[in-house]
């Protein structure tokens, strides 16, 4: 079975996928982009796919989501939530007093604010945390550090100069797994609902939610995006913690029809917190 993630080597997407499959014989295969993932799971190229959807800092990724909505025959199967460790890798000759300058995306930067602040570090952006310790190692300098991943300074061969580093401990990023066509997990404990109402109006995400909170039905997470068709016209993506066979879900999904809204199910799925989830899981292989 072949497995996509969002590439390079070393990402933090790599880590979630080879954490969900590692108890199954998989090719994990990555790529560069997440649209580009997506659609080799549609084409039929590879089985599966592990991408990022959402973000304590960042919030929705929004090119997983459109990318997901605007492939038909996708479906959300399982979803893994991993806290998202900051470090400070640099060569093996390296101290952490001898780092003058660090580099990584934008977004790592960012989380680790105060450390660059604290020690007065110059900074430089790169493209993928991966990319940044890549050069570090190929330029093998002391005075430069890359923020990257525990498993990227593993791939690599770098050292670890200083752990967590990230201004918060409570930076997490939840990861979906996507297969193509309906394939269901047992016991499923999400639905994830794309919904396009016929019309813009007042209160429309309220009377959409109102359906759910009517059926004792808790929204975990809502997104609104364009539909792209009119300006100021909008779609939500919503995950309900029910699943699809849950007699609720099943009212709730005809009451927004009724209301002459769009509804398509992105996913039933299951929560994961234990990293070990697959290996009682026959229906994922």
């Amino acid at each position: 079975m072949k497995v996509g993630y969002l590439g390079p080597r070393g990402t933090f997407s790599e880590e979630a996928a080879s954490r969900c499959f590692k108890r199954q014989d998989v090719q994990l295969v990555a790529f560069p982009t997440i649209i580009d993932v997506l659609e080799e799971v549609q084409s039929g190229l590879i089985d599966k796919a592990v991408v990022p959807i959402e973000n304590t800092y960042e919030g929705s990724i929004t090119m997983a989501v459109d990318s997901l909505a605007a492939s038909p025959d996708l479906f959300v199967q399982g979803e893994i939530t991993m806290a998202i460790s900051q470090n400070l890798l640099g060569v093996e000759e390296a101290e952490l007093a001898d780092i003058k300058e660090v580099w990584s995306i934008p977004a790592a930067l960012a989380q680790c604010r105060k450390f660059i602040r604290e020690r007065r570090l110059l900074t430089r952006s790169f493209d993928s945390t991966v990319s940044a310790a890549t050069e570090v190692k190929k330029q093998d300098r002391r005075d430069v550090g890359a923020i990257a991943s525990e498993w990227a300074a593993k791939q690599l061969g770098l050292r670890i100069l200083a752990g967590n580093i990230q201004d918060s401990s409570e930076n997490h990023t939840r990861f979906v797994v996507v297969t193509k066509g309906q394939q269901f997990l047992a016991a499923p404990k999400k639905t994830m609902l794309q919904v396009v109402p016929s019309q813009e109006h007042i209160g429309v995400l309220s009377n959409i939610a109102h359906v759910f909170a009517s059926l004792n039905l808790n929204l975990s997470w809502i997104e609104s995006r364009p539909t792209k068709t009119k300006l100021g016209t909008y779609q939500f993506y919503l995950d309900v913690e029910a699943g699809l066979e849950d007699k609720r879900m099943a009212k709730a999904l005809s009451i927004l029809r009724i209301l002459d809204n769009k509804v398509r199910v992105l996913g039933s799925y299951v929560t994961i917190d234990d990293p070990d989830w697959t290996e009682n899981d026959e229906n994922l292989e």
